[in-house]
């Protein structure tokens, strides 16, 4: 890490409290009485609606619970974020608690979002989106008016619940916008690997893909910190030793809250170093195609990797012993060269995707996917800069 990096700013996102452990989700009620609550909505997947999860906490919260409402939709919908936000609209509500994987977390900072701005229609989320031209000033709309806090129950390992960032898709565009705002972070996070062990394996696994994405692209990062390298570095190593325990063994809770508190540490300081490459391509390839976060992390994240390389020797060196690299006998170029096909290697273990092909992409797709990778704000951080969709292109081909 150069000298530069030792001189900066680091600013902390408004999370209040992170509990963690099994059965921790038991102090919800007490954490609800913290925060003087008592209209609560629970915003959840149609798959938990009805499961044991949803009645548990039904129960935690008694007569302050208003409703529980489900239709959240991959990727963030910009309708179903308002038909949810329409179903809740004028209840005088004080609490949202969200209780599923990244879309459900997305949906909620969503709906604070459009509640607390009082929107109507979905066309004024424009004014809220970051505006962005690669190469030029970003620009990045405030939100005005306080927005209803939220608590999230995560039961995949997105991290969606540790950041201020909402990613919505404009169905009609096929495009996923980013929102940033301080205000769209949870207050209160709970990490009960109790709550994840029905979530199905192969989303569960995807998103540790995702998780290990995020420290990936936080170690080399053109805006890497000492505090967040440090943390994404152990992300990496807790995601390669648990994972596979996961997949071995999906009712071993101390593996699943390890990947949880991993998923944490790999979006330490998100606001202080921003992602990558491939989550740039990523956003767009999940918009265009319906592609899970976690799955395009598979596929794409390992291109990426040997696409930065010249830049981030060192770096990516770092990430190769974190996934057990042996650095005997080997220079740091060797090393880094490495780290690549060791998450090849690791997605291939969990038996995800490796290719575009698989998840349904066509070539007919790219150019949109490029067109709209190059205007998303995360590009820039790519420690090898972008110069033109071509670039983007090869590495879909690559993928393909």
């Amino acid at each position: 890490m150069s000298k530069s990096n030792f001189t900066g700013e680091y600013r902390f996102l408004p999370i209040q409290k992170v509990l963690y452990g099994e059965g921790i989700i038991d102090k919800l009620s007490l954490e609800v009485e913290r925060l003087g609550s008592n209209r609560v909505v629970i915003i959840c997947s149609n798959s938990l609606l009805e499961s044991n999860y949803v009645h548990k906490v039904k129960g935690l919260l008694g007569e302050k619970l208003i409703s529980v409402v489900s239709g959240t939709k991959q990727h963030t919908l910009s309708q179903s974020v308002f038909d949810i936000a329409s179903k809740i609209n004028d209840q005088n509500v004080d609490l949202l608690i969200s209780l599923g994987g990244g879309t459900v977390i997305d949906t909620t900072k969503a709906v604070s979002l459009i509640l607390g701005e009082s929107l109507t229609d979905k066309e004024q989320l424009k004014n809220y989106s970051v505006k962005y031209e690669y190469g030029k000033e970003v620009e990045i709309p405030s939100i005005k008016n306080p927005v209803i806090p939220h608590i999230a129950i995560p039961t995949t390992l997105s991290a969606a619940e540790f950041s201020n960032i909402i990613g919505i898709t404009d169905e009609g565009r096929k495009v996923k916008e980013l929102f940033i705002d301080d205000k769209l972070t949870p207050v209160t996070v709970f990490l009960d690997p109790e709550f994840t062990v029905d979530t199905p394996d192969w989303l569960w696994l995807a998103s540790g893909i995702r998780a290990l994405d995020h420290a990936i692209e936080t170690v080399y990062s053109k805006g890497k910190q000492l505090i967040p390298t440090t943390l994404a570095i152990e992300a990496i190593k807790i995601l390669t030793e648990n994972l596979p325990k996961c997949k071995e063994d999906p009712h071993d809770l101390f593996a699943r809250l390890q990947c949880q508190q991993a998923a944490w540490m790999s979006f330490f300081g998100v606001t202080n170093v921003m992602m990558g490459l491939s989550h740039g391509i990523g956003h767009q390839i999940g918009a265009h195609g319906n592609v899970a976060h976690g799955i395009t992390s598979c596929i794409m994240l390992p291109h990426v990797m040997r696409y930065s390389l010249s830049e981030t020797v060192q770096e990516q060196a770092m990430i190769a012993q974190a996934m057990g690299a042996n650095p005997a006998g080997k220079c740091e170029e060797e090393l880094a060269k490495q780290a690549s096909f060791l998450v090849e290697d690791l997605v291939t273990r969990l038996d995800l995707p490796t290719s575009l092909r698989e998840v349904n992409i066509s070539k007919e797709q790219f150019n949109a996917i490029a067109a709209d990778a190059m205007a998303d704000l995360v590009v820039a951080s790519s420690p090898r800069a972008v110069h033109d969709e071509e670039e983007i292109m090869n590495l879909l081909n690559m993928a393909w």
